[in-house]
């Protein structure tokens, strides 16, 4: 994950450069592209805590080698997630079927390569299509789509401080119509969050 202001504001805007251009449908407008974060996912699922969070469906396979990352603290309390810098993502749900678990499954056995995409029609997880094993999809997909749903699934984004930490860090929070969360550490989760808003505003 990328905690250099500069370099994060940089690496921003080629996602939405990649994805206007390689992704959107016509006429779609997107309202927040996550850059890949290259870190563990963590999850509160049931009252079960899970750091790194496991899959526990079939899921695509990608060519990526497995990273050779620290595994997360034990023991750390759920709310103290973004005090490990292992932990990119932070997952709270009832169960496994709920919209931030899926996701979450996605961003956790891709080593951090897939990343979340909410436009004014869709959010969904969108993979680099190179990464994925297996042949190869035909003609110019750039990207590979997962969990694609209406737009109407995403309840509200946010941009809470997490954390023990002085500073506390910055995440954007997605908050799910079926109850569940999902936190994603950004440096410039604020002006993410804002932007998108003014983006949703805008189409109205």
């Amino acid at each position: 994950m990328e905690e250099n202001p500069r370099q994060a504001a940089q690496n921003d805007e080629i996602v939405e450069t990649e994805l206007a251009q390689y992704w959107l449908a016509k006429g779609e407008r997107l309202i927040l592209g996550c850059p890949p974060i290259r870190a563990h996912v963590g999850a509160l699922v049931g009252g079960h805590r899970r750091a790194p969070h496991v899959p526990s469906r079939r899921l695509p396979e990608v060519r990526a080698e497995k990273p050779r990352w620290p595994l997360p603290v034990e023991g750390l309390p759920p709310e103290d997630w973004t005090d490990d810098p292992t932990l990119g993502h932070w997952v709270h749900a009832d169960h496994e079927g709920q919209v931030a678990v899926r996701f979450a499954d996605h961003l956790a056995v891709s080593h951090g390569e897939a990343r979340v995409v909410v436009t004014d029609r869709r959010i969904a997880v969108v993979y680099p299509t190179k990464l994925l094993a297996g042949d190869p999809v035909p003609g110019p997909h750039v990207f590979s789509t997962f969990e694609e749903m209406d737009a109407g699934h995403l309840a509200a984004l946010d941009a809470p401080f997490l954390g023990r930490s002085v500073p506390p860090r910055p995440v954007i929070a997605f908050r799910f119509t079926d109850g569940s969360e999902l936190y994603s550490r950004d440096v410039h989760a604020v002006m993410k969050v804002r932007r998108a808003r003014e983006r949703a505003h805008a189409r109205r």
